[in-house]
């Protein structure tokens, strides 16, 4: 059996950034349905968000998300649409880019359980853009059980990565007698393939980089283009990642990069990641 998942980091909103927000929403429908359409030919059964962008001026929605101006439901209403149904869970951070809650958000083809979400962050603020709030869920995998997937977005290793990585683990290790079979930690880490920051998380191998396992020889190739809001010096590089726990029963086949002008058109200023695994 196997399952298929997608990240990818939004940019909330940045690519077509206007003066007005909801010409800056509808200059955004092409993206919309770029990853939608890739959703739903690539027949993918998880998806993780992050940069997720809401007007920050529409009201909260209970569960929160359902705003027609919200990113992630706007690309699950399409898939809804043309007949794919997708359970949604998302939550939001702090104000990005003086407008728009920014926040992260998964979707699943398959049942979700115990849906939750936590600030890993030291400050709490909304008003400010260092505030993490990460979402976790139990997706429930027909003829496998309970895969427990975290979506993060962390900071950089001088902004607070490692109290957050530290935080996560520990929300993550407190949903273990949910009866989980296998975890993920999938997201924008802001943790370059072989920095300190992403050997704090390989380096004792309990958590293993699904990019290298398919892809050894390519280990450092970048997980965007060009120069990006925190990494404007340097060349690109590989910072969006998908962690496997090590010892449990799925395997990855394979992994490739997507929304790259490749494969798919370029949607945000990340790439994407879409891997695939084998269930056991």
């Amino acid at each position: 059996m196997e399952l298929s998942l997608l990240t990818l980091n939004l940019h909330t909103y940045q690519q077509h950034s206007r003066h007005c927000c909801f010409e800056t929403m509808h200059h955004h429908e092409r993206e919309v349905h770029i990853i939608a359409e890739a959703i739903a030919h690539l027949n993918i059964d998880v998806i993780c968000f992050q940069e997720v962008g809401e007007y920050m001026h529409d009201p909260i929605t209970h569960p929160y998300g359902e705003s027609p101006s919200n990113m992630a439901f706007r690309v699950c209403n399409k898939l809804r649409h043309w007949g794919r149904w997708y359970h949604i869970h998302q939550d939001w951070s702090h104000i990005g880019f003086y407008r728009w809650r920014e926040g992260t958000a998964i979707l699943s083809r398959y049942p979700m359980h115990h849906n939750y979400s936590a600030y890993v962050s030291n400050d709490r603020r909304k008003d400010n853009y260092m505030s993490r709030n990460i979402t976790v869920s139990c997706i429930d995998v027909p003829w496998f059980g309970l895969l427990h997937v975290a979506n993060v977005h962390l900071s950089w290793a001088h902004h607070g990565f490692f109290e957050e990585y530290a935080r996560s683990k520990q929300l993550i290790e407190s949903r273990r007698h949910f009866g989980v079979r296998a975890d993920l930690i999938v997201g924008d880490f802001n943790a370059p393939a072989g920095e300190h920051a992403y050997n704090h998380i390989v380096g004792n191998a309990e958590y293993v980089d699904q990019f290298y396992e398919c892809h050894p020889r390519r280990f450092h190739e970048p997980s965007y283009h060009g120069r990006i809001d925190g990494w404007e010096y340097g060349p690109p590089k590989r910072i969006d990642h998908i962690f496997k726990r090590n010892g449990q029963p799925l395997r990855i086949r394979t992994m490739d990069i997507i929304f790259n002008d490749t494969f798919y058109p370029v949607v945000s200023d990340h790439f994407g990641y879409v891997a695939r695994f084998e269930l056991f």
